[in-house]
């Protein structure tokens, strides 16, 4: 190794995380020392098999500031890294609907007509999954802000939530994309998470069932041919019209014009493959200090829905001993959604219920809800704003501990009461309300007809009154369908969760 090289995080621009030790790695001449200066602060680290790492110890929010690497090889040049921030550092971790570029964004005139905000820096992880991979990474692999080219295929939800949460905390915000479009939560964890428990085995079974019979040459060398397409300008071109939204219609005539498209075959180079993007992707981030995770995926796991919990638990768990850091994950409930493409919503009930187990019982965890902003034919929600918006409001109140009503409402109790049956609601605010005429997506069953009745809100209850109350249980169950229409919110304007109750 004749260079001294950094991690490539460490780039002009770069948000530093606050408050917490701050690593600096990279290569070198092997039995170099490496010392690397921060303001007054500075670490030393030798060489060892080529790799050194330093740790400097905490640094208080910061702009404008420069890192200094040298070595002491006499021919070498000082490494100076300038314009660096301290503040908050998030990654927008998940598939599609996290990497969904800033452009499709509903919002996206005003967004980028909007006064500039220099404390706002983006990361994009260039989405490569196999060694040696030749693509287009240009949006890719450097530091950025607003007005950048890359700005606008940064992840929509994560800029939005920088945007949000910025001027609250008057600090610079670090947001690294992380995310690739159709990714199960396999990828994104380790061959030992997936080794640890004998319930998420079948990941790892059904990948090698898919290709175990295949020639690997042909194999390889149709997955070459498949990023080749995918990757081709022609195709990136194509594709804007499906991410900016088309009829079922014009979405059956896709599928027939494309079906004879070059494929990326599931095999070692598949970008959906377990365990690939944990290693090409999220781990060379680390230990790059972080505040938290903003996560948004679960779409592909459908498939799986019942494993879901425990595969999403395990996927935390693998991230936060890859950074020895218990640090916040903040994630969103599945938006509600029919059909798109080949894509159904079967699974979507499940999921969601699974997500909220998550935020339940795993620490340090919070889930905001979108069931408002769903769209029946397309599984990407186009208020991706919102989204982020709500991620920030989370993180306020879970996070940095502001007095803020920031979780969606949430059903709480329900009991009888002569002919009525009250359903009390926790995180309401000041009071529920119904956007319409009629609370969307309520099913009430049991021995008779129960579609029959009248309601009312009261503060935090919502009454509900019926002509004949059976005495056999009554099922009630909101939103449990995998597209769903919720008008039912709370005084910040967040929707209710999902929920099935028999009273």
């Amino acid at each position: 190794m004749e260079q001294l090289t950094l991690a490539p995080l460490f780039q002009n621009h770069m948000v530093l995380q606050r408050d917490k030790p701050i690593h600096v790695w990279g290569q070198g001449p092997e039995n170099a020392l490496i010392t690397v200066c921060f303001g007054k602060n500075r670490a030393v680290s030798r060489t060892t098999n080529n790799s050194w790492n330093c740790t400097l110890p905490p640094h208080a929010a910061a702009r404008g500031m420069e890192l200094i690497i040298m070595t002491d090889i006499p021919g070498f040049p000082i490494q100076k890294i300038s314009d660096v921030s301290v503040g908050d550092v998030w990654i927008a971790a998940g598939q599609s609907n996290m990497e969904y570029f800033l452009r499709y964004d509903a919002h996206w005139a005003d967004i980028k007509n909007a006064p500039e905000n220099q404390d706002i820096h983006m990361y994009n992880v260039p989405r490569l999954c196999f060694e040696g991979q030749q693509k287009d990474i240009s949006d890719s692999g450097y530091w950025f802000q607003e007005q950048a080219a890359a700005w606008e295929t940064f992840s929509a939800p994560g800029y939005c939530f920088a945007r949000s949460i910025q001027p609250h905390l008057d600090i610079p915000i670090g947001i690294i994309g992380c995310n690739w479009g159709g990714t199960p939560a396999c990828s994104w964890v380790s061959e030992e998470t997936l080794q640890a428990d004998k319930r998420l085995h079948i990941f790892l079974e059904e990948y090698r069932k898919q290709f175990q019979d295949k020639d690997p040459v042909l194999l390889r060398n149709e997955s070459l041919r498949g990023f080749a397409f995918e990757d081709s300008p022609f195709h990136q071109e194509e594709w804007k019209c499906m991410m900016y939204g088309l009829s079922r219609e014009a979405q059956l005539d896709w599928m027939n014009e494309h079906a004879d498209d070059p494929q990326i075959p599931m095999g070692p180079l598949h970008m959906w493959r377990p365990c690939g993007l944990f290693h090409h992707m999220l781990k060379p981030l680390a230990p790059f200090s972080i505040k938290g995770v903003l996560w948004y995926q679960g779409e592909s796991d459908s498939g799986h829905a019942d494993l879901y919990e425990i595969m999403f638990t395990a996927l935390i768990q693998c991230w936060r001993e890859l950074w020895d850091d218990d640090f916040p994950f903040l994630f969103v409930q599945l938006a509600p959604f029919g059909e798109w493409l080949y894509c159904g919503s079967d699974g979507f009930p499940e999921i969601r219920r699974r997500q909220e187990a998550v935020s339940k019982k795993v620490e340090n965890t919070y889930m905001t809800s979108i069931m408002d902003l769903g769209m029946y034919e397309d599984i990407h929600p186009k208020h991706k704003k919102e989204v982020g918006e709500r991620l920030a409001l989370l993180a306020r109140g879970c996070v940095y501990g502001e007095d803020v009503l920031c979780k969606p409402v949430e059903f709480e109790s329900a009991y009888r009461q002569g002919n009525s049956i009250i359903l009390n609601f926790a995180n309401t605010g000041d009071g529920l309300f119904v956007k319409g005429s009629q609370i969307n997506d309520l099913k009430i069953t049991g021995h008779q007809n129960m579609t029959s009745y009248s309601w009312k809100l009261d503060n935090y209850k919502i009454i509900l009154n019926f002509e004949v109350l059976p005495d056999n249980p009554v099922t009630i169950q909101f939103a449990e369908t995998g597209y769903a229409e919720v008008n039912l919110f709370n005084s910040a304007g967040l929707p209710a969760k999902p929920f099935t109750c028999v009273v």
